[in-house]
């Protein structure tokens, strides 16, 4: 048995003196000589368990936590008044291999001697030149096996699941603070840092990180900006995008090659060097480009109105009809049952139909400064915020939206006059960046949008039909829109997307909604959140307290309840539903 005890680094005026009683220190070859940290308090054990246990004890507290509070790294030996103490994996390692003697290995280069590595009965542990090891992490918080303590003590778990094994106790349970932040895991259980460290010595898998390494990164940085200032100006703005993408795809390389070698090499400042050497001479770009434009504006006034060529260069607005990418809200609206609306009027009067209809519709949308992209049908596809700017796209979207239905209600009213039957609306609308621009073939040109987030747009609007609602956005669109009410409908994962995302249901604009709506939505969600926990009981009496039974959501929810309450979800169920259908 190796017992654990702790320094701390900093004692206060006000701390007591030493607890407990120390193990007995390491041997250490020239271990006078050793940087490593003097802590100026510790806690031991009490002299009866320390005494007898089979190797004493190592430490398990951190000193070489980085600044950022992340653990990366673990010093194997401390000095506490002038002897050396080894960590808990190390003094575990040395208890399975006899306690044999410990041997720095120095390493001399430029006249300056520093520590490289601790052999430790053959067992070769890379270290940075304070004694401190990187841990070499096998995966996510788990990745060992997890054994109660309480299942011990009540003879719940078989002797021979315990027979030959190595075993560190610890808590992990987060009252009992021993949860550290690491490169694995934000919340990651100590005893598994140390049990890592233990592994990586038995399977001998530590990364190394050499005292050489500072210097190659400011050699390397100074040759690569070196070239970068010789060659980035002499490169037009795709082409310098290209070389810095393979520049940075080589420095990727070639540092995963060396992690894959056993060296651990800097990456942040090659990148943070390629991106600001980049954007500074993409920024030059700019502005020589702006200079030529502003010279060729000059002499084209002598052909337009020099105001208005002055208008469009100080402006800073791209009115050119070249591809970009941009951000912008997209919509999609199809007329629910058109076809068999159509096919109860003759042939000769449809097209009539159809201009009585889409007129009105491409009238809300342009009165709300949105841009027609095509007409499919019945079906409608609009942008906002090309080929003009607008901050406000998200918003007018949502107001051109509305501005539809109320013109479709116009028009039901004008049909069921004539004796058509009346029609219904579904509206779909996303927000996010989209390819813009003039786009086909050089027999036929269409200023269109395209991109992952339109298709995003195309299948809400497919999903209105299913939870029976007129408009559905994504959450990205009411982020933009905090001027309007949205209810959370669901969580969802479209046909062509494996992320889920949530789909939302605007309700009008705060100021229009009356308290009582206000608080019929907030106890709308209030059911969803709870569905979302699979707490189902409480979830189908928060719904059936909503005061519109009739709501097809609602009714949706229910359905869904009643299913899940006779055929539970797995355990680990995250509460998305999945649309197979577009």
């Amino acid at each position: 048995m190796v017992l654990g005890h702790y320094f701390q680094a900093r004692a206060a005026d006000d701390d007591p003196p030493p607890v407990g009683e120390l193990p007995a220190p390491v041997a250490v070859n020239e271990g006078d000589s050793l940087s490593v940290p003097e802590p100026e308090r510790f806690t031991g054990n009490l002299p009866e368990l320390q005494q007898n246990a089979m190797m004493g004890g190592g430490f398990f507290d951190n000193p070489r936590v980085d600044d950022d509070g992340v653990f990366r790294r673990v010093p194997l030996l401390q000095r506490w008044e002038g002897e050396l103490y080894p960590s808990l994996p190390l003094a575990m390692l040395m208890a399975m291999i006899g306690g044999p003697t410990i041997e720095p290995q120095v390493g001399e280069g430029a006249g300056v001697a520093q520590l490289e590595a601790l052999d430790v009965g053959g067992f070769k542990i890379p270290v940075d030149n304070h004694g401190a090891a990187l841990v070499p992490w096998y995966g996510a918080r788990g990745h060992f096996d997890y054994i109660s303590a309480a299942d011990v003590l009540n003879e719940k778990v078989e002797p021979e699941a315990l027979e030959g094994k190595t075993l560190i106790l610890g808590a992990s349970a987060p009252g009992l603070m021993d949860l550290r932040s690491t490169p694995v895991g934000g919340v990651f259980p100590g005893p598994e840092v140390n049990m890592s460290l233990l592994a990586g010595m038995l399977h001998q898998s530590f990364k190394a990180q050499p005292p050489w390494v500072a210097g190659a990164e400011l050699v390397s940085l100074v040759l690569l900006g070196g070239l970068m200032t010789f060659l980035y100006p002499r490169l037009s703005a795709p082409v310098l995008l290209a070389v810095s993408a393979g520049l940075l795809g080589m420095t990727l390389g070639g540092n995963l090659w060396a992690w894959q070698q056993g060296l651990v090499l800097p990456l942040a400042s090659f990148a943070v060097l390629l991106v600001l050497q980049m954007l500074w001479h993409l920024a030059l770009n700019f502005l020589r480009e702006s200079q030529h434009k502003r010279w060729v504006a000059e002499r084209f006034g002598q052909y337009v109105p020099p105001k208005l060529v002055n208008d469009m260069v100080d402006s800073g607005e791209s009115l050119g009809l070249a591809g970009e990418e941009r951000e912008l809200t997209v919509l999609f609206s199809d007329v629910r049952g058109f076809t068999a609306f159509s096919e109860a009027i003759p042939p000769a009067e449809l097209t009539l139909v159809m201009n009585r209809l889409l007129t009105p519709l491409t009238g809300a949308i342009h009165a709300h400064d949105g841009t027609i992209d095509k007409y499919m049908g019945d079906a409608i596809m609009a942008f906002w915020g090309a080929p003009l700017h607008d901050a406000a796209h998200a918003e007018h979207a949502l107001e051109g939206a509305f501005a539809m239905l109320e013109a479709l209600e116009d028009i039901n009213h004008t049909f069921t006059q004539e004796g058509k039957p009346s029609l219904a609306m579904g509206v779909g609308l996303n927000t996010g960046p989209m390819s813009v621009g003039n786009m086909g073939s050089s027999f036929r040109m269409a200023y269109t949008v395209m991109g992952d987030n339109v298709n995003l747009g195309s299948r809400l609007e497919g999903l209105t039909k299913a939870y029976g609602v007129s408009v559905l956005v994504s959450e990205a669109t009411a982020q933009q829109a905090p001027n309007w009410c949205f209810r959370k409908l669901d969580k969802v994962r479209v046909k062509g997307r494996s992320a889920p995302l949530w789909v939302l249901e605007p309700l009008g604009k705060w100021q229009a909604l009356t308290q009582r709506q206000r608080e019929w939505q907030a106890a709308f969600e209030q059911a969803v959140a709870l569905y979302q926990a699979a707490a189902f009981s409480e979830a189908q009496a928060a719904f059936n307290a909503l005061e519109d039974q009739q709501d097809p959501p609602t009714q949706l929810y229910l359905q869904r309840i009643a299913y899940f309450q006779q055929t539970p979800p797995p355990a680990d169920w995250d509460g998305v539903w999945t649309h197979v259908d577009k």
